[in-house]
């Protein structure tokens, strides 16, 4: 294999994407390309730019290149979406795409710490979204309670990120909830008219985190989803309202 592009000390999605293919395919004992390629249906020349770290491979390729190496594709989508995310934000928005880089990289949907601004936090979510391979009709069918119409809106900044709004992304999102409680604190701080929606689906999340953590006993967690507003399940419950969504979060 030739050498990755140097990167001038700076994190490359492109490279670090070849980069994570290439460790892959060592760990599944380098198989050569012709005998990839006979278990993908991908050319081998395909293949090979897959890891050269010059230019993003299209998904097919990726889906043949991971399971000719005996990987699991589930396991690349969201990492293939983040690196595309990431070369197209370009070089204006770096922040952005070292962020994508590093929900990449750890798996962990958190929010930076610079985020300062309305505008700014409905970028990001719509960053967020589309890392996760999502569209907006995905997003309402997820959430439940706004059409994909609203979330376009909002996410376009046409309409304001609300507590509602955010809850409803980061379960369609499936985020969990440490990281939850960080992007509900940083809609608290750049938009102050929400913060009482933010602490009460904080708390909501906080139980949540707890019951992860500690475990819960279906009694106790009957009780608290009669204290948050939520009825038990049922097979004919109709789509989620606001109070289903702020006891659920996630």
């Amino acid at each position: 294999m030739n050498a990755l592009p140097t990167t001038d000390g700076e994190d490359s999605p492109l490279v670090d994407f070849a980069s994570a293919l290439r460790a892959m395919r060592s760990r599944a004992g380098q198989p050569t390309l012709a005998e990839m390629s006979q278990r993908s249906g991908v050319c081998t020349a395909s293949l090979s730019d897959a890891h050269n770290g010059r230019g993003l491979p299209t998904w097919r390729t990726v889906d043949g290149y991971v399971r000719a190496c005996g990987g699991d594709p589930a396991l690349w989508r969201s990492r293939w979406e983040g690196a595309r995310l990431a070369q197209r934000t370009g070089h204006a928005e770096d922040h952005h795409a070292a962020l994508i880089n590093r929900w990449a990289r750890t798996r962990q949907l958190t929010p930076p710490q610079w985020v300062k601004s309305e505008a700014e936090l409905a970028r990001l979510l719509d960053h967020m979204r589309r890392f996760r391979g999502l569209s907006l009709r995905d997003v309402a069918r997820r959430s439940g309670g706004f059409s994909h119409h609203t979330f376009g809106a909002v996410l376009r900044g046409d309409r304001p990120v609300t507590a509602d709004i955010l809850a409803a992304i980061l379960h369609a999102c499936r985020v969990d909830p440490g990281a939850a409680q960080r992007w509900l604190s940083a809609l608290g701080r750049v938009r102050p008219a929400e913060v009482l929606r933010v602490q009460t689906y904080t708390s909501s999340v906080e139980t949540q985190r707890r019951a992860r953590l500690f475990g819960e006993q279906p009694r106790a967690r009957r009780q608290d989803r009669w204290r948050n507003g939520l009825a038990p399940t049922s097979p004919k419950q109709a789509s989620p309202s606001r109070a289903t969504m702020q006891a659920r979060v996630l």
